[in-house]
């Protein structure tokens, strides 16, 4: 899928559906997603969860932290009925879910690593070492803010592909990028120029952006080249593509 562009279904199909579940991810891919984004969390027994917030209050109306409770207490929260009570019951989900409904499927999976307030926790050697035992390694790429992790990643033998993630305007980002190894940038759309892609391009990194959430976002960094997007909207953004010509070139590619 390396020339493929990268439909990304931002923790799921989440508009519609609760973000960062099973279903969600079920429903991404009947949308036309080639690629899911999801977040991951240890928790209090150093299990991968995957979950995007800091505290469960605005999904599970629970005080605390993921890192506060075990997998089995987790278990027994409802992650589904925030969002509407067609999704009551619905449970969080582990990594190694994910990878058992993906693995050898032509999907592609960005694990974005929440930890940028719980460094030394041992995430990242969890995720890759989930990642090989599952043989993932070409289906994942793993994404961070937190630098940090990024040096942690090549410490603890990650193979597979890293983005470097990062919000704001920053100058010369893909120098950050190469400087950790990274085989994409991850930026906000905002900070997407014709001038940014071709530099990247010109350092055969790919660019995935994030935040892209309406029919005219999507068709804009459609048209300016970027290498996929990260879409809460991935059945928009597969109608703008399918059946379409092919896509200018724009920049040079990796």
């Amino acid at each position: 899928m390396n020339n493929m562009f990268l439909i990304y279904a931002h923790r799921g199909s989440s508009i519609r559906f609760p973000e960062n579940t099973l279903p969600a991810f079920t429903r991404a891919i009947k949308d036309g997603a080639n690629g899911i984004e999801l977040d991951v969390q240890l928790t209090r027994d150093e299990q991968i969860v995957v979950f995007h917030d800091w505290t469960l209050q605005r999904i599970t109306g629970r005080r605390g932290k993921i890192s506060d409770y075990t997998l089995k207490q987790l278990r027994t929260m409802d992650f589904g009925i925030w969002k509407h009570t067609t999704f009551a019951g619905v449970r969080i989900p582990t990594l190694e879910q994910v990878f058992k409904q993906f693995t050898g499927k032509n999907i592609m999976i960005n694990i974005e690593l929440k930890n940028f307030f719980a460094m030394r926790n041992g995430l990242e050697k969890k995720v890759v070492e989930l990642i090989r035992l599952h043989n993932m390694e070409k289906q994942v790429t793993i994404s961070t803010f937190n630098p940090f992790s990024l040096e942690l990643l090549h410490k603890n033998g990650c193979a597979s592909d890293i983005a470097f993630l990062y919000f704001g305007r920053l100058k010369e980002p893909w120098k950050y990028a190469k400087e950790y190894a990274c085989t994409y940038i991850h930026p906000p759309i905002q900070e997407i120029t014709e001038e940014l892609l071709l530099s990247c391009g010109e350092q055969g990194l790919k660019v995935v952006p994030y935040q892209v959430n309406t029919l005219a976002e999507i068709k804009k960094m459609i048209d300016l080249g970027t290498d996929g997007i990260i879409t809460p909207r991935p059945a928009l953004a597969y109608r703008l593509l399918h059946g379409t010509p092919e896509r200018k070139q724009k920049r040079k590619r990796p």
